[in-house]
């Protein structure tokens, strides 16, 4: 049953507003059972007494003051979980002075325009389910597009960190190739002053040996003819024109020769001159 709670002016009222709902039946009718009749003309005492309330009737006198009141009680108490409606009289009719029939149809009228009202709330209410449920679904579109986001920027986060990684790696690398750079310059420079260097002894070189060879050039030896022709052979020594001719033949230039002494510029060439005298005895010994 739907809990329904009357607030009334004065206790008096309570007691013409019992009689006049003694013989209706609301509970067959309307579904709803008078719970309690609130004597109260105070706002906070109305709050607290209607309390777990589902319906809230304001049945007050038809007068300045009553009309005052219920409107200062219905704008206090709307908003609440609670149905509100006033229960209208004919102007300047109070509830003593009412004939009971016309405050029972008051009170069905009342519970209608409840009824009408709630129909009305009704559509209203379906209207905002489906907003809501429309709701409901963009929401879980929005959860899903949310997440498959934050998929996305998972992915890019990670991308973003191998590429933070890779780039690091490239930092280390370019530092890497400028010190190698470095060094490779130091070692060219080291390998030009090296090569200087090198250039410049092989230039000392090239004139000490163009030193050296024509001071050889102009140094000349004299070799004792006996003494190197026993070293080669036990026949006797060869006379000068002997000599002369192995010069010739050797195409030697700057030796000289007598039947005791060989002017050379080294003693491998007066071996060399020897030999082939030797060589030229042996031959015409054997024809």
């Amino acid at each position: 049953m739907i809990d329904t709670r009357i607030i009334v002016e004065g206790v008096s009222d309570v007691e013409t507003l019992s009689k006049a709902i003694q013989d209706l039946a609301l509970g067959s009718e309307f579904g709803v059972t008078i719970s309690s009749i609130i004597p109260t003309t105070n706002v906070d005492i109305a709050k607290k007494s209607i309390v777990g309330a589902d319906i809230v009737l304001i049945a007050t006198d038809a007068d300045r003051s009553g009309r005052e009141l219920a409107e200062r009680l219905f704008e206090e108490l709307k908003g609440k979980v609670v149905i509100i409606e006033r229960v209208k009289f004919p102007k300047g009719r109070d509830l003593e002075s009412t004939d009971l029939f016309l405050i029972s149809k008051e009170i069905k009228n009342s519970l209608v325009r409840i009824g009408l009202k709630s129909l009305k709330s009704i559509d209203i209410l379906i209207e905002k389910e489906k907003f809501i449920r429309s709701l409901e679904k963009d929401m879980y579109s929005f959860k899903i597009e949310n997440e498959d986001l934050k998929d996305k920027i998972k992915t890019y986060e990670e991308s973003f960190e191998a590429i933070e990684s890779e780039k690091g790696l490239i930092n280390k690398l370019e530092e890497d190739i400028d010190r190698l750079n470095v060094e490779k310059n130091e070692i060219e420079l080291d390998n030009s002053e090296i090569k200087k260097e090198l250039m410049a002894k092989e230039d000392k070189i090239l004139e000490l040996e163009a030193r050296y060879k024509d001071l050889e050039a102009k140094i000349l030896n004299i070799f004792d003819l006996r003494n190197y022709w026993s070293k080669i052979s036990n026949d006797h020594p060869p006379t000068a024109s002997e000599v002369k001719k192995a010069i010739e033949i050797l195409n030697l230039d700057r030796v000289e020769a007598s039947d005791e002494f060989i002017v050379s510029p080294s003693e491998e060439i007066v071996y060399k001159i020897l030999r082939l005298i030797k060589m030229g005895r042996e031959l015409n010994k054997n024809y």
